[in-house]
């Protein structure tokens, strides 16, 4: 069997879907999935949106990724809550944390510290004893990343994107320099242009063909019944030093996650969540959110995603691949909340459109190393 499209995807998680779906409009899209649809890591994420924290340095970035979601809330089944989210600050932090508000807020951003007396009035939930405030970002939310991967597939395909699943990319073809296609176990599909968007496996996908500062990281969630019905705005948030973030379900349960290591057996690493990490949350929770100490255990599981040196994704045509290949890789936990993103930079640059945000962000070229041999970094709020 030989094929031929303008552009194959060569992924089938959100990152995939949601590049596919910018791209099909116009262009003659195929996703070609090894396995299922958003079956990995995208359908195991959090969920969180939390780009502005993230990106305050970058607030475009930020604001083109919230923007999207606001607008794309009733697509199908999809639904954007929008959340407020709190880091917790330490006495020790205080003034550390004071300033950068201030800065922030003069900036533009819609950031603001919050005394300890504030936070206990607005979030009767949140025990405040052992901090001494909280900084308060909006333009935050969260979703369901499932439905958002499988609505950005159905977006795509209504748009006239072809999708196989179930069908593995042995390689991608190159020829005098540039990409012409790839080789799968159901045949040729030939094209100019070619995504590879396949996660943590994507560096040694391409080892053959480029090096990517990219390793894989093990990350951990349990859901929680916290027994006593969560307030209508209970907040998302991040616990300092403990590597445990935290947002309400829709349903009213709550999901803690966090204990994000480096993995060197990503393939053979357990898909559920530790039981060291478990009773970890089971004794955190109590001192800091208030009426937890019998929340029962509803469900955990543990993901892996592909790191990078500064905790930013790759989303590039380096100079280095050959002539037509875009990588989108390494979102360091946050491909759900960056899809928005990585759809229009991909766009940008497979089509040489401008891009509403600035694209040396995502450039592979940022790295002084590509090699993969890094010191992992957990990701923490701001």
């Amino acid at each position: 069997m030989t094929e031929t499209y303008d552009i194959i995807i060569v992924g089938g998680g959100v990152i995939g879907c949601a590049i596919a779906r910018e791209l099909a409009p116009d262009h003659d899209v195929v996703i070609v999935e090894q396995g299922q649809i958003a079956a990995e890591a995208s359908a195991l994420a959090a969920g969180e949106v939390t780009m502005m924290p993230s990106y305050t340095d970058v607030p475009e970035v930020a604001r083109h990724a919230f923007r999207f979601f606001q607008e794309y809330d009733g697509t199908g089944d999809f639904e954007f809550v929008e959340c407020p989210s709190l880091d917790l600050v330490t006495p020790d932090r205080e003034g550390e944390a004071r300033r950068r508000a201030e800065r922030l807020a003069g900036e533009g951003i819609d950031v603001r510290f919050l005394e300890a007396e504030t936070v206990a009035e607005r979030f009767p939930r949140v025990d405040m004893d052992e901090f001494a405030g909280a900084v308060e970002h909006d333009e935050t939310g969260f979703v369901d990343p499932y439905t958002l991967s499988i609505t950005y597939m159905e977006d795509a395909q209504d748009r006239g994107a072809t999708i196989y699943t179930d069908t593995a990319v042995d390689e991608v073809l190159v020829e005098d320099g540039a990409v012409t296609g790839v080789e799968t176990d159901e045949g040729t599909f030939e094209a100019p242009q070619v995504v590879v968007a396949t996660g943590w496996r994507t560096a040694e996908f391409l080892a053959d063909t480029i090096e990517l500062p990219l390793r894989p990281y093990r990350t951990q969630i349990v859901v929680l019944d916290p027994g006593a019905e969560l307030d209508a705005d209970f907040p998302m948030g991040w616990i300092p030093g403990q590597h445990v973030y935290f947002r309400p379900e829709q349903n009213g349960d709550l999901l803690v996650g966090g204990w994000s290591f480096a993995e060197d057996d990503p393939l053979g690493a357990s898909g559920q969540a530790d039981e060291e990490f478990v009773d970890h949350v089971a004794h955190l929770l109590p001192r800091f959110l208030h009426d937890f100490d019998r929340a029962r255990f509803v469900n955990g599981w543990a993901g892996i995603d592909g790191a990078t040196p500064d905790t930013r994704p790759i989303i590039d045509m380096p100079a280095d691949a050959p002539d037509g290949m875009l990588v989108a890789t390494g979102f360091h936990g946050r491909g759900i909340m960056t899809s928005p993103v990585a759809a229009t930079l991909a766009r940008s640059l497979l089509t040489d459109e401008s891009c509403p945000f600035p694209a040396e962000e995502f450039a592979l070229g940022r790295f002084e190393s590509c090699s993969p041999d890094f010191e992992f970094q957990s990701i923490s709020a701001g």
